[in-house]
């Protein structure tokens, strides 16, 4: 018996490899790597499936939460919320950029942010002027409570769908909800490029147009800087080809983790649960699983040659850098979860064997 990897990108589709390498030796022949006709048609695409926001690719995914916040003209000292165990990655932006985060907990079954604690936050803090929703493991907040609360409180919302592409509610997709959104294409997100890749979305033209030149050295024109915000990201022509072709497959795949997780979750004690969804909501970016004793589930998937990590460890607020920065946050759910949780594998070019070994080990739970 072999391990189980928590993901191996090492594994192609041989069609796929074929496809892609065609696809990359076409921008090596063209001479053309930055800002050309690949980013252009993979912007247009993404725009498509976003209810026709403005589409802009950028270097990394935290370079769009970066963008995102720039581009909505937030400023220094301006309060931004945001979930207290999404890795930290909203609130490494916000610090960032001189502002203030403002951490919420979340639902203890879901994992995603809590309406109710959103909320009483916004009674807290008044002069909140954005919330930054993050759809934790692929699978997607309360979008629809989150994006009225903002909208009568007239803040901005901004979706992380780092690792949510593709999810949809109410026949619309994780990113199509707010002001703006921000995707990841690193290699082990649902739609991975083959290095380091992101792209933000906005509602209105003139925010876009502003997000544009801060992600390009702040230029008004060529070489004339007119934004002080203003640095470099973009996504080279080489990863946009890469995902033209890979988001053929994102729905398939996407199927694919969700019915990985849909055998795990059957196959559960009744005191066990995964984090998801059985319907189009839920893409199954990572399999969490949720039990009373994180030691007695890792001992249990070491026996059973059953690869684990924990997405992730550490709230915002437990941060050695950040303590200081959140002394009066209280975020429970936060905290008891990061207790809890175990990641366990799940990949679309997991075997059956794979899958069943996994299984087997929950069962013994």
């Amino acid at each position: 018996m072999t391990v189980v990897p928590i993901n191996d990108l090492s594994r192609w589709d041989n069609s796929e490899r074929d496809r892609i390498d065609s696809r990359i030796q076409a921008v090596v022949k063209s001479g053309y790597f930055m800002l050309g006709g690949n980013t252009k048609e993979l912007e247009a695409l993404l725009s498509q499936r976003l209810d026709g926001m403005n589409v802009m690719c950028v270097g990394n995914g935290t370079d769009a939460l970066t963008v995102s916040i720039l581009g909505l003209g937030l400023q220094a000292g301006d309060k931004i919320v945001t979930a207290a165990n999404a890795g930290g990655y909203a609130t490494g932006a916000i610090l960032r950029l001189g502002c203030i985060p403002v951490l919420v907990d979340v639902d203890l079954e879901t994992a995603q942010m809590s309406v109710s604690s959103l909320s009483a936050v916004l009674v807290q803090h008044p002069d909140i002027k954005a919330v930054i929703v993050t759809h934790l493991y692929g699978l997607m907040a309360d979008i629809r409570a989150i994006s009225t609360i903002t909208q009568e409180k007239n803040i901005l919302l901004i979706e992380d769908c780092a690792q949510a592409i593709g999810a949809e509610l109410d026949g619309r997709e994780a990113g199509s909800w707010g002001e703006a959104s921000t995707f990841s294409f690193y290699p082990t997100k649902n739609l991975g490029c083959l290095g380091d890749g992101g792209a933000v979305a906005f509602r209105h033209a003139e925010d876009y147009a502003l997000g544009r030149r801060v992600a390009q050295y702040g230029w008004s024109e060529r070489y004339v800087i007119s934004d002080l915000d203003g640095f470099n990201s973009r996504l080279d022509e080489i990863q946009a080809a890469v995902l033209l072709e890979r988001i053929q497959t994102l729905k398939a795949n996407n199927d694919k983790r969700r019915a990985i997780v849909r055998q795990y979750s059957a196959s559960l004690p009744a005191n066990h649960q995964m984090v998801w969804n059985d319907d189009a909501s839920y893409v199954g970016h990572l399999a969490i699983l949720v039990g009373p004793s994180r030691s007695h589930i890792q001992q249990v998937l070491d026996a059973h040659q059953v690869g684990h990590g924990i997405h992730y460890p550490l709230t915002d607020n437990q941060q050695p850098a950040w303590q200081k920065v959140f002394l009066d946050a209280s975020v429970p759910n936060c905290e008891k979860l990061g207790k809890q949780i175990v990641t366990i594998p799940c990949f679309p070019a997991m075997t059956d064997a794979e899958v069943t070994q996994v299984y087997t080990a929950l069962a013994a739970l």
